[in-house]
């Protein structure tokens, strides 16, 4: 279970600390694709964490709350979801307009194809 809080952290806090830093720029959900349900975010000791079920597939949704452009750099287990690279925030990302948003399966291998994102063992991770 410690090891599903960890990567559901990476999850979120790679891609929703940054956001709420710098005044709520953008809404940050991870939505569990096998059950259809959106994950509840929970804090502890200042961290976010969600919590999903093993094998099961998800994904990150971006909305941009703001009337102008954003950049949204993303990462998952510590990997650029578009570039897969390891993270790093003046990365790609994907540009959203305003008030639109972006719903992220999972890693881009090219511009047709993903690589899905499910809930594994920490030692199973691209983090590990």
């Amino acid at each position: 279970m410690q090891s599903l809080k960890l990567l559901g952290a990476a999850i979120v806090l790679a891609l929703s600390t940054q956001a709420l830093a710098v005044g709520s720029l953008a809404e940050v959900t991870v939505f569990d694709r096998s059950e259809g349900r959106r994950l509840p975010v929970v804090w502890h000791e200042g961290r976010a964490y969600v919590v999903g079920k093993p094998g099961n597939e998800y994904q990150v949704s971006v909305r941009n709350r703001q009337g102008a452009d954003v950049l949204a750099v993303m990462s998952v287990d510590g990997v650029n979801v578009v570039t897969g690279e390891t993270a790093h925030p003046l990365q790609s990302g994907y540009v959203l307009g305003p008030r639109s948003g972006v719903d992220v399966k999972g890693w881009r291998k090219n511009l047709s194809r993903t690589a899905a994102f499910y809930f594994t063992e920490l030692s199973d991770s691209y983090a590990a």
